[in-house]
């Protein structure tokens, strides 16, 4: 009976063991059976665009010429700037050699009476103007009242209301630089009409000038001129002898901006 039964139960998980394989068989067959077995669907080529390269003309493109910019230069304002001579600082003077009573002597006359105007002109030192200079020659002063008295009576005749004045016209300016530095002295030249007891002649002064700031000028002035030119004679003095035909001429001024 035992036997039996053994071989029923093992016929039986034989039976099982079998139908398994097989199932499994079935379910793990290969992809690519399986692929042939359903057919494949036809599927349509996407068209392919072919673009042709076309070869362009290369075109010359010119640059526009760069813009011509002109800037307007701001006007410069021209002021013109006038100096007066202070008389408290200035003064004119002649020397002249002699001798006397046989010992040389160099005979000064000088006077602070004087008059004059320089007008400098902000931006172009060249357009300098100088103005008339008018010294008052009847207050020339040497060291003896005796030979002051001759200058007035006989020599300059400057007790004379027609001669009392001697002048200096500037027509003339030599020398000016465009560009002027504070402080720094400037050597020019100024030609002009020099009147002495009604004779005119030119002459030509050498003169330093040095601005100091805007507010004031500063300079001296040199010129040699003779007594013939001028025509000018000495009276005969005792003692006095060889009296120079040449006369030095002097001018110092600082003038003041007004």
């Amino acid at each position: 009976m035992k036997q039996k039964l053994f071989s029923t139960t093992a016929i039986t998980w034989s039976l099982l063991i079998s139908t398994s394989l097989v199932l499994g068989a079935c379910g793990r067959a290969p992809a690519a059976q399986i692929a042939t077995r359903i057919p494949a669907t036809a599927v349509p080529a996407t068209p392919t665009t072919v673009v042709a390269s076309v070869a362009l003309p290369t075109l010359a493109v010119t640059a526009p010429p760069p813009a011509q910019i002109t800037t307007a230069t701001p006007a410069v304002a021209v002021i013109p700037v006038v100096y007066q001579i202070d008389p408290t600082q200035s003064s004119a003077s002649f020397s002249i050699n002699e001798s006397l009573f046989g010992e040389p002597k160099t005979v000064v006359g000088m006077t602070s009476d004087l008059q004059g105007v320089i007008t400098v002109t902000a931006g172009n030192p060249a357009g300098t103007q100088i103005g008339a200079i008018r010294i008052n020659a009847r207050e020339l002063h040497t060291d003896e009242e005796m030979r002051d008295r001759a200058l007035r009576m006989f020599i300059l005749e400057t007790s004379k209301d027609e001669y009392q004045f001697v002048t200096f016209e500037p027509t003339q300016i030599d020398g000016l630089a465009a560009q002027i530095k504070n402080g720094e002295p400037i050597s020019i030249s100024v030609t002009g009409n020099l009147k002495i007891r009604g004779v005119v002649k030119p002459v030509t002064f050498a003169v330093s000038v040095t601005p100091k700031g805007d507010a004031e000028l500063s300079g001296v002035a040199h010129a040699t001129i003779t007594r013939t030119d001028f025509e000018l004679s000495i009276p005969k003095v005792p003692g006095v002898a060889d009296v120079t035909d040449e006369i030095g001429l002097e001018f110092a001024f600082v003038a003041k901006k007004q």
